[in-house]
């Protein structure tokens, strides 16, 4: 059977990139592989934003990057309390795939998206699509530009369509 993939760049997932994998699996009879890709990051650097964060925002180690950060900095407890966060808030979205009748299969990992973006397809051929929910990207407040330049990357090192998906806000 055919797949969409459904590539989030974080750990909070955009719920309007899921629901456009999700009729879009339904539209052409997929199945749906989410990949939920949790950024490598220096852990100091990753510290020093989600501080400036909390001070401004008032949010704490909310964003990408957080568990590979803390795992790579030996804080194997808080790397897997974020990777938890990162799972619970896809089971958030996972019921609206199954009231759609699409069948959803979930994959956790830590790295570059565009990495792991094109070695998940070249390792799943049953892939037609991929859908790439670029929130991580957002969140370290990377140009549109250089988003733009890295979905360029990827189409070429892929055979088959990707889909970038912007949230509104």
């Amino acid at each position: 059977m055919e797949k969409v993939l459904l590539a989030i760049d974080g750990i909070t997932p955009d719920k309007k990139a899921f629901n456009y994998a999700v009729e879009l699996c339904s539209r052409i009879k997929a199945e749906l592989n989410v990949l939920q890709i949790i950024r490598s990051q220096n852990a100091n650097s990753f510290l020093e934003k989600a501080i400036h964060r909390a001070k401004h925002a008032k949010l704490f180690f909310e964003g990408t990057m957080a568990a590979a950060a803390f795992a790579e900095a030996g804080e194997h407890e808080t790397a897997d309390d974020l990777m938890n966060q990162a799972l619970k808030n896809i089971n958030k979205l996972l019921p609206e795939s199954e009231k759609s009748g699409i069948s959803c299969h979930l994959t956790m990992k830590s790295g570059n998206p565009s990495e792991e973006i094109v070695r998940f397809v070249q390792e799943h051929k049953d892939v037609v699509v991929a859908v790439y929910d670029p929130a991580g990207e957002k969140e370290q407040n990377t140009s549109e530009q250089k988003i733009k330049k890295m979905v360029r990357a990827m189409t070429d090192a892929i055979p088959i369509p990707l889909v970038m998906v912007q949230s509104d806000t």
